[in-house]
């Protein structure tokens, strides 16, 4: 089954709140979210409602497994989706750069 981590980060960038994310395993950056508490986030980013499901599928549409991941910096899965989305970026970049 193909994964898509969530996690949530603190910020007081629009108000005290937290920043949610949704990377899938191949490394793409799917959606974002600002949940006014840690306990929204998850219905914010579909753990526990239909919530954001429609980019989710748009991704995977055989089928995916939301994890939330609570210590980004020690979850091997998304640190691995993290590692993906890195050489995306700079691939991307490269691209970019060609260009000009």
């Amino acid at each position: 089954m193909n994964k898509i981590f969530i996690i949530a980060e603190e910020s007081n960038a629009l108000g005290p709140g937290y920043h949610c994310a949704a990377l899938a395993e191949d490394g793409t950056g799917i959606c974002g979210h600002y949940s006014s508490t840690i306990g929204f986030t998850k219905h914010d980013m579909g753990l526990t409602s239909d919530w954001k499901h429609e980019h989710y599928k748009k991704h995977y549409p055989g089928g995916y497994e939301l994890i939330w991941v609570d210590d980004p910096d020690n979850h091997p899965g998304f640190l691995a989706a993290l590692e993906l989305n890195k050489q995306k970026s700079e691939k991307q970049e490269e691209v970019r750069r060609s260009l000009f």
